[in-house]
């Protein structure tokens, strides 16, 4: 399914593997942008909790979840409150707006930074004290590949030796038996990145490859780029990524190294009211502004239109998923335009949500798909069962409008 990607099927791989030939999107099917236009429904009167069918799922929001507890829960927590700040490949060039390998990364340790490329380019962060970083990448389907990643370090001088180092370890990498050679950004001589040609399997098309790393405070700021246009636009793209993303991070109150224990898991309290999940995405138990919640959606620019146009102010992404709106009508107005996008996807009709006014669900082959207004909030589920599926979001709706 594609309007959430965190409800998709994603693909594991590594842009080390993807250097090697991989040319596919996360998530396919056709493509389908929801609708920012305004919904001319008027918003259903609150549901009496004792008619709906909530199964064994929770009605009642938690405690305040407080803090992390540890230093790698925190890491983990700092990590996803980073995507807020984190800016998307579409930010930069809003063809890259295909869905590309697993599309975005939670990075909370040097083991999850193997996603990003070579194990000596993560080896060199966690030899400078590497703590955490969030990505996101997309792609214009056989044109261009831009991946951008803010990574964490203790202080300024830490980021600056490492992103010597991985720089180094990255030009040093050979991919497909090319040994990669050392290119200038132009704007930013501080950058560390190299440059090799790279062919995809099945394609005639040489594509301009750099990996680039440049310090910026205690963060490095690292691209991929692939485009058919030659190094030197791919050398403008990631120079266009950098003059973004470093005022960009320079916002972002980061948690004291010393303290990631204590780094809040639901600032908001948004968290606490949303049914949780103990398992899937690193992303989920969380909650994003709409930058950080358009890295999850299949199309980022016009889910951020629906988003600001219905004054959406969080999103909270666990079990369900939960889009706080600023009033009633906003919140129907999102929910009929994710039915909408999903049901252009091809999917089948199924039962909505019983007792629940103006919800949708639809069927998948391999599962089902949910969405429901609950005052100015928007509920989203999806799961293998239709029931179970209707009884998540009948319990989310209880936990919104009962309490």
């Amino acid at each position: 399914m594609r309007r959430s990607l965190q409800f998709g099927v994603l693909v594991a791989s590594a842009l080390v593997l993807a250097a090697c030939g991989s040319n596919t999107g996360a998530a396919g099917g056709p493509d389908a942008a929801p609708s920012t236009a305004a919904t001319t429904s008027a918003p259903p009167a609150v549901v009496d909790p004792k008619i709906l069918d909530v199964g064994n799922y929770p009605t009642v929001p938690f405690p305040p979840l407080g803090g992390a507890g540890s230093p790698e829960a925190g890491a983990l927590a700092d990590a996803k409150q980073m995507a807020d700040f984190l800016v998307g490949p579409w930010e930069i060039d809003e063809s890259v707006i295909k869905p590309y390998l697993d599309s975005f990364y939670v990075i909370n340790g040097v083991t999850a930074l193997l996603q990003l490329g070579p194990e000596t380019v993560a080896a060199a962060a966690g030899r400078h004290g590497f703590i955490n970083g969030f990505a996101s990448e997309r792609q214009a389907t056989d044109k261009i590949v831009l991946v951008n990643a803010v990574l964490r370090f203790p202080d300024p001088a830490a980021a600056a030796a490492a992103s010597t180092d991985m720089g180094d370890a990255a030009a040093t990498f050979p991919i497909a038996g090319v040994t990669p050679t050392v290119v200038a950004i132009p704007g930013h001589p501080d950058s560390v990145a190299s440059t090799y040609p790279f062919t995809p399997h099945g394609s005639d098309q040489t594509r301009a490859t750099i990996r680039s790393f440049t310090p910026h405070g205690p963060y490095v700021l690292m691209q991929f780029v692939q485009t058919i246009d030659g190094v030197e636009h791919a050398a403008e793209l990631v120079a266009k990524t950098i003059d973004a993303q470093g005022p960009s991070i320079d916002q972002f109150k980061a948690a004291d190294p010393g303290a990631l224990g204590a780094v809040p898991l639901d600032p908001t309290g948004l968290l606490a009211r949303t049914l949780p999940t103990t398992k899937g995405a690193t992303a989920k138990n969380a909650v994003y502004d709409i930058r950080g919640a358009a890295h999850f959606q299949s199309d980022p620019i016009a889910s951020t239109k629906l988003f600001k146009d219905n004054g959406v102010t969080a999103v909270a992404m666990a079990k369900t998923n939960v889009y706080q709106a600023k009033d009633a009508a906003g919140a129907l107005a999102i929910t009929d335009a994710f039915g909408m996008e999903v049901t252009a996807e091809g999917t089948k009709p199924a039962d909505p949500v019983p007792a629940l006014p103006h919800s949708h669900c639809m069927g998948f082959p391999k599962g089902f798909y949910c969405v429901a207004p609950a005052g100015r909030y928007a509920i989203e589920a999806r799961g293998e069962q239709l029931r179970d599926v209707q009884q998540q979001v009948a319990a989310q709706y209880v936990i919104l409008t009962a309490h």
